[in-house]
């Protein structure tokens, strides 16, 4: 045998073919999905087909097909045939041709989409961790596997590495144990009866086995039911607190409601100024009805007395509105705060305060003043006034100040505030 027949020898590892055509004989057969699994020269040479193998299996998909082999380059070039235009593509052949490869059949339930999670990103270090690449490899071109990204693609896939004989189909013991609708059948039943007994109970197994399956699956319901019965009750209590504060919460804001309506009547009697007389309007009624009590059967000392008060009470009450009268109205007056800015270090100060408080008009009240430092020697006039707002105009004072133009350079307001 020549180098050449030596390096294109493939070694193949098969199960036997089962007779049946069908791709899966289970009751469901969504549970008979398949993807194509390949893992590439670096996973054999660091002797990883086992462990992935094993991950595979535990996680309840079925091996129906695998081949241990050298492949062609023509077969790698038709299977990568898409990526064909990629600068990497002649590198991707080398490497897949340069060791052996181990293509696999796997059966099971959404078995494309789940062993693409199981794999990872094509990237190692953007796969999460649990994950094949994420766990086995860190770099892309020594990735260890490649799977089917479609049930489409994986069926290509299988028709191009299998040969249709290659692929088996068989139904796994444990198969009840992994998906929730599939049973063994009653002759597969009897096969495993018969190798454990020769009397032939397949019947009781099988009764048992739906019989405990039952029972576990009425004590979980049970403890469903209790679970969700302690959910209700906490539920409720919450409610009923919330409900509750929320009447606690409805009282506080009435009470707050109730205070500020007060204190906004409160406050309108302040401001109109009339809110005293009212008490005093009800005093004249009260004569009134006082003089209406007469005594028919009284003296006439009586009447006198009586006629004495009236006049005092009388008078009293007309000296009091004329008090009032004479009251003055609330004036609205404001506290300025000037700033009167000099033209240079030189400017007399006393002069330009002197200046200022020539400005004499009626509302106008002048208070403290004080110097304060600007700057490179330089200091402003700081100088309080008191104006009645209907009388005097702030801005005009400003403008009045600004005219002593020997003194001053500015006039701005400092601070001003209602009194």
């Amino acid at each position: 045998m020549t180098s050449q027949q030596i390096h294109s020898l493939r070694v193949q590892c098969t199960f036997p073919v089962s007779q049946s055509t069908s791709s899966n004989p289970g009751k469901n057969g969504l549970n008979g999905e398949r993807s194509f699994v390949m893992l590439k020269p670096d996973a054999v040479h660091r002797k990883m087909i086992g462990e992935i193998m094993n991950k595979l299996e535990r996680r309840g998909f079925k091996l129906v097909a695998t081949k241990y082999m050298k492949a062609s380059r023509d077969l790698l070039q038709k299977h990568y045939a898409d990526l064909s235009r990629k600068a990497f593509f002649k590198d991707l052949i080398d490497y897949m041709a340069s060791g052996p490869v181990v293509p696999m059949v796997w059966e099971g339930l959404n078995v494309v989409q789940i062993v693409r999670t199981m794999l990872g990103e094509t990237v190692p270090h953007k796969s999460a961790p649990g994950s094949l690449r994420g766990d086995l490899c860190v770099d892309v071109g020594r990735n260890i596997i490649h799977a089917s990204d479609s049930v489409t693609s994986a069926r290509k896939e299988i028709e191009l590495w299998f040969h249709p004989a290659e692929v088996t189909s068989w139904k796994p013991c444990s198969i009840e144990w992994i998906y929730e609708d599939e049973t063994l059948s009653e002759g597969h039943l009897g096969q495993q009866s018969a190798a454990t007994s020769a009397k032939g109970k397949s019947g009781s197994l099988a009764a048992e086995i739906a019989k405990a399956r039952q029972h576990i699956k009425n004590s979980l319901e049970c403890v469903d039911n209790l679970t969700q019965l302690a959910g209700n009750q906490d539920l409720i209590q919450k409610i009923q607190k919330m409900e509750n504060d929320n009447k606690n919460l409805q009282k506080v804001c009435d009470g707050l409601k109730s205070l500020v309506l007060k204190l906004d009547e409160r406050v309108k009697q302040l401001e109109s100024g009339g809110g005293a007389a009212k008490p005093a309007a009800a005093k004249p009624a009260a004569a009134a009805e006082e003089d209406d009590d007469v005594d028919l059967f009284g003296s006439d000392s009586d009447e006198e007395e009586d006629a004495e008060k009236v006049r005092i009470r009388e008078e009293r009450l007309k000296a009091y509105h004329e008090k009032k009268s004479k009251k003055p109205a609330l004036i609205a007056k404001t506290s300025v705060l000037l700033d009167v800015k000099p033209w240079d270090d030189e400017t007399d100060m006393d002069a330009m305060l002197k200046a200022c408080k020539t400005i004499e008009k009626e509302g106008l009240v002048w208070g403290a003043s004080k110097l304060v430092p600007v700057g490179y020697g330089i200091k402003k006039l700081q100088v309080m006034c008191v104006v009645e707002d209907d009388k005097v105009s702030i801005d005009e004072l400003c403008e009045q100040i600004a005219e002593f133009e020997d003194f001053v350079q500015s006039v701005d307001v400092a601070a001003m505030s209602k009194i």
